[in-house]
């Protein structure tokens, strides 16, 4: 990987922490509600059974929905960091199942 770009997300991945340690609630809206639901329908469409079209039309019908319910949670729940931990825990355990599931196309 290019060191330039290695430092970019270096310095795009700290940016991203020490807003999350700021301000958890507005950081769980503005960003980990979009990654949560972009890692969630992904791998929603490769563990769901059925065709990829037809899966594929009604996960990407429900996206919005899922990210509407993301940011629902973050003013719902009363424990700021329990969203933001629970956010950053969706999120990656969604990358680990798209990572690891081998495609069925």
């Amino acid at each position: 990987m290019n060191p330039v770009t290695l430092g970019i997300a270096v310095l795009f991945l700290v940016g991203i922490a020490i807003a999350t340690w700021k301000a958890p609630r507005l950081t769980s809206v503005i960003f980990w509600a979009l990654i949560a639901t972009i890692f969630f329908t992904a791998a929603m469409l490769l563990v769901l059974p059925g065709p990829f079209s037809e899966k594929a039309l009604w996960i990407a019908l429900s996206v919005p929905l899922v990210w509407v319910a993301f940011q629902f949670w973050c003013y719902w729940d009363a424990q700021k960091w329990r969203v933001a931990g629970g956010l950053i825990a969706v999120s990656f355990l969604s990358g680990a199942m798209v990572f690891l599931t081998e495609p069925t196309i």
